[in-house]
């Protein structure tokens, strides 16, 4: 076989039917360029790894003999790969062309600069899932984000999350959704492979940001366009546990790039911003008496109820 253009590494957790999907989509068709497929399984027990050994002999798989996290699970097929190229890509994805990649690589190839780039993820009827695409945490784009500045006015503030649509061909970001990461495989010995410190949320943030602090750019393709079905892993955990770890991760990180900034703007600004989108959706719920609208109010308030009474370390 030819050396591969692309390394496709999936990390999986207790989500066999997706798996399944998920190599399906990538594998029902010609993909057009020379590529692995790696599945690094970590200690699921619903026959993951046995459905990937019968059904689909051509991908390498890595079992774990226990839950190793995100990052880590992927830093060992990383070091395995063989690709010009590495995709991280979820298990609960779907790719409805998969050629999409030559189209991708040739993109990278034609921007030496680019040492990553993300697609536009959708969820499954078709709307577009913000979070695939986003900048820096910052004093600016927290603040943008938490009152909405980001949204209503894209043009002029940057928040957390890339919240418009992007007409361009492509978009120059400082992260993109771990998802679907696509990373140049010639700039990780100089920038470093993922942050093992952070088990699971916003290690994709962590990521991007290092590789733009060493001079590359990173670019959001708009027009390659993969299905996320949002969350499938982390909902076989206790409700809240996982998301809550996710704005103690974009803290640390705030901090880390912030060197000199009390944590405690970073602690008052987003959670102000949380209270007020927990209003906002209660008054939509009281108003449509849509049950999705309560949901996102409790949620709200859940991670504002966090981040307020968080012990300060």
């Amino acid at each position: 076989m030819d050396r591969p253009r692309l390394t496709i590494i999936v990390v999986n957790w207790n989500t066999v039917s997706l798996l399944r999907d998920c190599l399906d989509s990538l594998l029902g068709k010609e993909m057009g360029i020379a590529h692995e497929i790696i599945v690094v399984d970590n200690a699921s027990v619903d026959g993951s790894p046995q459905m990937v050994a019968e059904t689909f002999p051509s991908v390498r798989l890595i079992c774990n003999n226990e839950n190793l996290g995100f990052a880590k699970a992927n830093n060992q097929a990383i070091k395995e790969a063989k690709g010009d190229y590495i995709l991280l890509l979820n298990s609960d994805t779907v790719v409805p062309d998969n050629q999409i990649f030559p189209e991708w690589l040739s993109f990278m190839d034609r921007h030496r600069e680019g040492g990553a780039s993300g697609c536009k993820l959708i969820k499954a009827d078709g709307a577009h899932w913000v979070g695939d695409a986003g900048f820096k945490p910052s004093l600016g784009t927290i603040f943008s984000y938490s009152f909405f500045l980001s949204k209503l006015f894209p043009g002029i503030f940057k928040g957390l999350f890339l919240n418009y649509h992007v007409k361009a061909d492509a978009a120059e970001v400082d992260w993109v959704s771990g998802a679907a990461f696509l990373v140049r495989g010639a700039i990780l010995p100089e920038v470093g492979l993922l942050d093992e410190k952070v088990f699971m949320y916003a290690e994709d943030v962590e990521w991007g940001c290092r590789i733009r602090s060493s001079g590359y750019k990173i670019f959001y393709l708009p027009g390659l366009v993969i299905i996320h079905l949002v969350g499938a892993s982390t909902k076989k955990h206790k409700e809240g546990v996982f998301p809550h770890l996710w704005i103690e991760n974009l803290r640390r990180l705030y901090g880390r790039f912030n060197p000199g900034q009390p944590l405690f703007l970073f602690d008052l600004i987003f959670a102000a911003g949380l209270f007020v989108r927990s209003f906002l959706y209660l008054v939509g719920y009281m108003a449509s008496g849509k049950d999705k609208w309560r949901h996102k109010s409790k949620e709200m308030l859940s991670y504002f109820s966090f981040l307020a009474l968080k012990k300060r370390g």
